[in-house]
């Protein structure tokens, strides 16, 4: 049993992460009233990664990816949706949350919660340029309701253009042309994927959409959309001057972090959610886990974020364990963990574990009997990250070694 009957957590956030970190207080058995602000959607928490792949493609419902939950908590708690934390007031421990309904008001005329603990999960938003919302037949992938408008398109066979080639938007790519609709997929760089995976994945991925009939186009960016109505196509301009038309435009632009509720209290939010290593912020009672969370990793001995579904849920973890060794007295362990994240497409089950930014040697080898290639990235000689396709075991591997020597050397990268 943890905490005493008295205390008060506040967990901001519904997908994974927050979603974990109420799971594990439960498990753990904490006493007190926990406050869950799930966030704006007003959905129960569910599999982000299958909005791209498995739920676009009519493979599942949205009931089938719902994250699994107890029929009853056994802790005390408060699900608050349609919510989002405002604001912080760090001075009296504090969160003031306003509802979606309450949009127009100030935000006074929210409810201020107190908390002897806070844990951040509050994760990203979808990049989108200005100018481009609000444009009929123009969408992003982020939320359940982002696939879920996209899927009701589908049925008219639309000719689609994918703006943005990372994993979301590869996977998307996939996903259309599966369905056997007409794509066109917008690389800003040269490759699909590449700033993830390198120039050799990036290689392949690319020679898998043109084998499946996917159009490309490389080096390009998209400087103005427009639409002719609300039932006409939409026309994209690009960066060289060329243009193209779609029934349906899917911007895959990225994502940046929800935590500009923080600002001005005194946390380090240059990227993220600054945390020391077990995942405490600038103040002791606030913890982070997630895609906003920005930690120093002592397997690779830098600072990082990471962006990945496991990595959310093994940071929630950790995170309700750094506050129990807190309230125990006793030293917070560090979050030494070795990132790992795939992508389905086309059959073919992308993966990497590491961190490779900052690799200064590749090595390629060929596995498999259909000889995909295996990518090995190396830092001074060490392995930091490696990615292969359809190759579990020798990933797996891979992330075991990486984890090893790290930990052995740490702070071997430390700059």
């Amino acid at each position: 049993m943890v905490g005493n009957t008295s205390q008060t957590i506040v967990v901001a956030g519904g997908s994974l992460a927050g979603h974990t970190v109420v799971a594990e207080l439960d498990r753990r058995g904490f006493t007190g009233e926990v406050v869950w602000v799930r966030g704006p959607e007003g959905e129960a928490p569910y599999s982000r990664p299958a909005l791209s792949k498995e739920l676009i493609q009519g493979k599942v419902t949205p009931e089938a990816i719902r994250l699994p939950a107890p029929e009853e908590y056994r802790i005390r708690l408060r699900i608050v949706d349609r919510a989002v934390c405002a604001r912080l007031d760090p001075d009296a421990d504090r969160v003031l949350v306003t509802h979606e309904t309450e949009a127009g008001k100030e935000p006074s005329d929210g409810e201020w919660l107190p908390f002897d603990a806070l844990f951040v999960c509050t994760g990203m938003r979808a990049r989108l340029p200005e100018g481009f919302a609000g444009l009929p037949g123009v969408h992003c992938l982020r939320t359940l309701a982002d696939a879920e408008r996209i899927r009701e398109r589908l049925a008219d066979r639309p000719r689609t253009v994918v703006v943005g080639a990372g994993l979301v938007g590869s996977e998307m790519a996939a996903s259309l042309r599966s369905c056997g609709l007409p794509v066109e997929l917008v690389v800003q760089g040269l490759l699909p994927m590449e700033p993830v995976f390198g120039a050799e994945l990036g290689r392949f991925c690319l020679d898998q959409h043109h084998a499946r009939g996917v159009t490309t186009r490389l080096g390009a960016t998209v400087t103005a959309l427009s639409a002719e109505g609300p039932t006409g196509p939409v026309t994209l301009t690009f960066d060289d001057g060329g243009e193209t038309s779609a029934d349906l435009v899917v911007l895959g632009l990225g994502a940046v972090t929800t935590c500009g509720w923080l600002e001005g209290c005194g946390l380090d939010l240059s990227d993220g959610l600054g945390c020391d290593e077990a995942l405490r912020t600038a103040r002791p009672n606030i913890f982070a886990a997630g895609d906003v969370a920005n930690w120093r990793n002592p397997v690779f001995g830098r600072r990082m974020r990471v962006e990945h579904w496991s990595n959310a849920s093994a940071q929630a973890r950790h995170a309700v364990e750094s506050w129990q060794a807190g309230q125990e007295g006793r030293e917070a362990p560090a979050f030494a963990d070795v990132p790992y994240f795939w992508s389905d497409q086309y059959g073919l089950k992308y993966q990497m574990v590491g961190h490779a930014r900052g690799h200064d040697e590749v090595q390629v080898e060929r596995t498999g009997t259909d000889g995909h290639p295996f990518v090995t990235y190396l830092r001074e000689g060490r392995v930091v990250a490696a990615a292969g396709i359809n190759a579990p075991r020798a990933v797996m591997r891979m992330k075991a070694r990486i984890q090893t020597e790290g930990m052995t050397t740490q702070g071997v990268y430390t700059r």
